[in-house]
């Protein structure tokens, strides 16, 4: 990397009337009027976004319920121990905070609904902001204008981000744009410290969750690897990024793990596997720093002494490289097969569009473009622009490389790679010149794809009725007004598919065995035994667990799976025209279909 050479002149810029916080404002009004629906929905049927909304809910309620800040079980999830979640406080905090502040006002119900609107649309501005620095900072207040416009329209409003949405996606993708900027921005040698600020958004989002982890890696090569080739100017920002990151994970980790849990490893979570080789590259970082000010090396020695504590930092996460290679090690091998598998977000890129080629458009292209239009820019750009390039480009391809490995990484790498979006934009109108009306003619054409929209109108998803219809049967069951009736039943435990899980949770007093979390093996892994099982051996199972209820929606289909495996089963049995004898249906106002076991004659 070389940092030297100043950035494009201001006059090579498009011309752009409107200041940053207009275009922010701008941009925020159009995220309301696409998420009005879901606000709607929010706000009149109580709805969550999805399964982890739910149950963030149901972790925020315990926590103000009085259960202590390090205690992260989910009582009412396979009871009576609970599951201890993988989930951290951090997500709580605000959400808490705003239950608090609209509770002063309204009652508890509203002051939930009120929350669960504004706080993904705070995370929406944040969004914002983020990109949009990014953009100013790469391309000037034209930049910061196409970064604002094509987030809007890359389906971020109409995914983690929606109103309704509480889980830890969201805030994990706003954290990472800031932390790509103050990357940016330190690669400056005038602004060492935004390297620091780096460091800290890095060791947040790994206290929320890992899933930002291959982000963090290269992050922690970056600055190394651009005093290596710059030297003494970039000694300061190498320096304040180990503080920043080494400091700040140290006091995220002591806020929000449980000091029994200190030096324990687990794979999944931030915990002792990754706080010793986070401390190793801050130490790595912050010894080649010190190197730097007693040698002052040439090119060849700095090479050397980077290398060789790189291979220091990376030797921790060599020993643990089964965790971070599989962060689902622990998932039970049945769970796996049967749930981990066929979680859609879970899957591969490959592994989606060998089941929905249609979607290779809208689902892959975007950020795929956008990631070629960073490797251009790299490659044509000067000086402190290369380098940014340079660092924007791996920072994205660790994203690409994680999507193609679980599709869920999309939403997380699509705000970054549609930066290349935006010096592919800026170019051609720069290219323009003075022509208005030809910049006017070439900026659809050079926008569009890199948006979500833009391929749906080339390559439309195809219609499928019969998944179309069993997802709306499936969503009926996921509303929030499916669930009132079954709160007039006796309390007991419910055996049901996992995605129900969480809703029986958030919305009646009940508890459930199973839910779509990968620590809760044992619970997953009874539901499953029991739906495989013949029913008169299921019927015992199910007493032995002290379960009083079952729950099933659109079981033909949902159990599809289970009836394959196991023709002569617990779920075949259900699915049938004459259920086992033993259950007692209980009619009630709602799409969800209820059993109670009944008592032995």
């Amino acid at each position: 990397m070389v940092v030297s050479g100043p950035q494009a002149p201001a006059a090579q810029q498009p011309l752009v009337s409107v200041s940053f916080a207009q275009i922010l404002g701008i941009g925020f009004l159009i995220c309301i009027v696409i998420s009005w629906p879901s606000i709607k929905s929010v706000w009149l049927d109580g709805n969550f976004g999805d399964t982890d909304d739910a149950m963030r809910m149901v972790q925020v309620r315990d926590w103000l319920a009085g259960q202590a800040w390090h205690d992260l079980r989910a009582m009412r999830l396979d009871p009576p121990g609970g599951v201890l979640m993988h989930w951290s406080r951090v997500v709580d905090l605000p959400v808490a905070a705003l239950l608090r502040i609209f509770g002063l006002f309204a009652e508890p119900q509203a002051a939930e609904r009120l929350a669960r609107i504004v706080f993904p649309l705070i995370l929406q501005g944040l969004l914002l902001w983020g990109v949009g620095l990014c953009g100013q900072l790469l391309a000037g207040a034209f930049g910061a204008m196409v970064a604002v416009f094509l987030t809007v329209v890359s389906g971020m409003s109409v995914g983690q981000f929606i109103p309704g949405r509480i889980d830890h996606h969201a805030p994990q993708i706003v954290l990472l744009a800031l932390m790509t900027f103050a990357c940016l921005r330190g690669l400056d040698p005038q602004r060492p410290r935004m390297a620091a600020l780096a460091g800290v958004c890095a060791a947040l989002s790994l206290a929320i969750a890992i899933e930002n982890l291959p982000f963090i890696i290269v992050l922690m090569a970056i600055f190394p690897l651009a005093y290596a080739a710059q030297g003494r100017s970039m000694r300061a920002a190498l320096g304040w990024m180990g503080v920043g990151w080494g400091v700040s994970l140290l006091v995220f980790y002591a806020l929000f793990q449980t000091p029994a849990l200190w030096f324990v490893s687990a794979c999944d979570a931030i915990s002792a596997v990754h706080l010793r080789g986070g401390l190793a590259g801050a130490v790595s970082m912050l010894a080649l720093a010190t190197f730097d000010r007693w040698r002052a090396p040439g090119l060849r020695g700095r090479v050397i002494a980077t290398a060789l504590l790189g291979i220091i930092a990376a030797l921790p996460l060599w020993f643990d490289r089964q965790c971070y290679l599989d962060p689902f090690n622990a998932v039970d091998p049945l769970v796996r097969e049967l749930w981990l598998a066929n979680v859609r977000e879970a899957q591969s890129v490959k592994s989606f569009l060998a089941d929905h080629p249609e979607g290779f458009g809208m689902g892959v292209m975007p950020w795929a473009l956008g990631a070629l239009a960073i490797a251009a820019a790299a490659w044509s750009e000067r000086g402190l622009a290369r380098t940014r390039y340079l660092a924007l480009l791996a920072l994205t391809l660790a994203g690409c490389a994680t999507a193609l490995y679980m599709l869920r990484s999309i939403s997380s790498v699509t705000p970054l790679a549609l930066l290349g979006g935006v010096w592919a934009v800026t170019r051609a109108q720069q290219a323009c010149g003075r022509r208005e009306l030809l910049a006017a003619a070439v900026l659809i054409p050079t926008l569009a794809p890199f948006t979500f929209f833009g391929w749906a109108m080339v390559l439309p998803l195809e219609e499928r009725p019969l998944e179309q219809k069993q997802e709306k049967s499936l969503a009926s069951c996921m509303a929030s007004a499916a669930y009132p009736a079954l709160r007039s039943l006796p309390q007991g435990v419910f055996l049901a598919l996992p995605d129900l899980g969480p809703f029986i949770l958030a919305l009646t007093g009940h508890s459930v065995l199973a839910g779509p979390y990968h620590r809760n093996n044992q619970g997953n892994r009874r539901m499953y035994e029991i739906f495989l099982e013949r029913p008169e051996a299921a019927r015992e199972m199910m007493r032995a667990a002290g379960l009083r209820y079952v729950a099933l929606c659109d079981w033909s289909n949902t159990a599809a799976h289970l009836i394959r495996r196991a023709p002569e089963g617990f779920a075949a049995a259900l699915a049938s025209e004459a259920p086992p004898a033993w259950l007692r249906p209980i009619r009630l106002e709602t799409p969800v279909k209820v059993y109670e076991v009944a008592e032995a004659p």
